[in-house]
């Protein structure tokens, strides 16, 4: 190995000791010299004084480590009043117990990236998805815009239709197509709304007659009083719908036409709203990945302090990609039916069949979507949170919302 690599390898440790808060001398021993008749025993009490800065010193090496701009400063300080009384220059120890804490003060006072890789991977997926749902939103957008011209370019037609002519859903089972044709003619569109009502009319009569005959055979007084009371309003929305089968069926081609330019446009509208929701939704977190990244850039003795939850958060993103990978492989270890048919000859024919292996696409994909989301929405989650908190720990706004105060005041007063 080079030295160079050498260099770059004890860099790490050096950088993943911090992290951990590990320090390489021992305070006792500082502390007992600091204590002796050594001609250093005054420098080695400030040394003392700099590593037992917080009053918790002794629950751990990791306390050594300062946690806020302050405890930095006064460790600094304390370190080179240390240097200053130091009086045998020869001091291998004390020199190297200096360079460590001036290791950890130089990293305690410098700002680290410290975000995490795994998090935006997943916030990138998250917009990859979200960049496909834009696109399938912009073709239900258009669809429906293709309905509203459609609608537009009607021919102008006779629309009168009859009560006893006009099909139901219990006789022509028609009511899907009449969704998806309903545009293309006025008459049909006018069939399809006439269809509903009388279709809702005989729903209605049936459980009024259902109410009907069960309150006639009801002991219970209470019983039959209610029974009777729920079949006297299905009766009543019956003759609603026959009401407004009979409004529908008075409109001549403009009022249909405008009915269905009406009823399209809240299909238009509810599309457009969906695709501006969704692209907000991309972009946002488009936004996010750069701002999370500025956000989690603190100083080392926000890590110190922060060490704790910044390692529960790995831990979830962690534990989030284990779920993922696991509901990956259990959808990948499910087999597919085979169905062995046996010919007249003695061979044996195995087929995959659509129709029997429709219960295991199902669960497939159900086990691939699963594994998607969990990734997606505990990095989106995860990034929020860091980034709010990284925003608020790692940066001081007092002054920038103070200049804006002040130039918000002064605009003002010009005014």
């Amino acid at each position: 190995m080079s030295s160079g690599e050498n260099r770059e390898q004890s860099s790490r440790k050096k950088k993943k000791a911090m992290r951990e808060g590990c320090l390489s001398f021992n305070i006792d021993e500082v502390k007992r010299l600091s204590e002796s008749d050594s001609p250093n025993a005054e420098a080695y009490g400030y040394l003392y004084q700099a590593v037992t800065t917080k009053a918790d010193t002794a629950k751990g090496v990791d306390d050594v480590y300062p946690v806020t701009a302050d405890e930095t400063e006064r460790m600094r300080s304390l370190v080179d009043k240390a240097k200053k009384a130091l009086v045998d220059k020869d001091d291998q120890y004390f020199k190297f117990c200096t360079v460590d804490l001036d290791g950890i003060l130089d990293w305690s006072s410098t700002r680290h990236w410290n975000f995490q890789w795994q998090v935006i991977l997943g916030v990138i997926l998250t917009v990859l998805f979200l960049s496909w749902r834009v696109d399938r939103k912009q073709s239900e957008v258009e669809g429906h815009q293709e309905l509203i011209t459609a609608v537009e370019n009607w021919e102008k037609a006779d629309t009168t239709l009859d009560w006893d002519t006009t099909p139901d859903y219990a006789s022509d089972d028609i009511g899907l197509a009449m969704i998806k044709n309903g545009h293309t003619s006025p008459l049909l569109y006018k069939l399809y709304s006439l269809y509903q009502q009388k279709a809702y009319y005989n729903i209605s009569m049936e459980y009024a007659e259902d109410y009907a005959a069960r309150a006639d055979t009801a002991r219970a007084k209470d019983t039959r009083k209610n029974l009777e009371k729920h079949s006297a309003n299905s009766l009543s929305e019956a003759k609603e719908h026959r009401k407004e089968f009979d409004r529908i069926n008075k409109m001549d081609f403009k009022d249909i036409q405008k009915m269905a330019l009406d009823y399209y446009g809240i299909w238009l509208k509810s599309s457009k709203a969906d695709k501006r929701a969704v692209r907000a939704w991309n972009i946002f977190f488009i936004i996010l990945i750069p701002v999370y990244i500025f956000a989690e850039r603190p100083y080392g003795y926000t890590i110190t302090r922060t060490r704790a939850e910044s390692d529960t958060l790995k831990g979830i993103s962690k534990w989030s990609y284990a779920l993922s990978a696991m509901l990956f492989g259990s959808a990948k270890s499910i087999s597919w039916i085979q169905t062995e048919i046996k010919h007249s000859d003695g061979t044996t024919e195995r087929t995959e069949d659509a129709g029997t292996n429709a219960p295991v696409v199902i669960m497939k994909a159900a086990l691939y979507i699963a594994a998607f989301a969990v990734v997606c929405i505990v990095s989106c989650l995860l990034m929020l949170y860091m980034t709010i908190q990284g925003l608020r720990r790692n940066y001081d706004w007092k002054p920038v919302l103070a200049k804006i105060k002040a130039t918000a005041s002064s605009a003002v007063q010009k005014k």
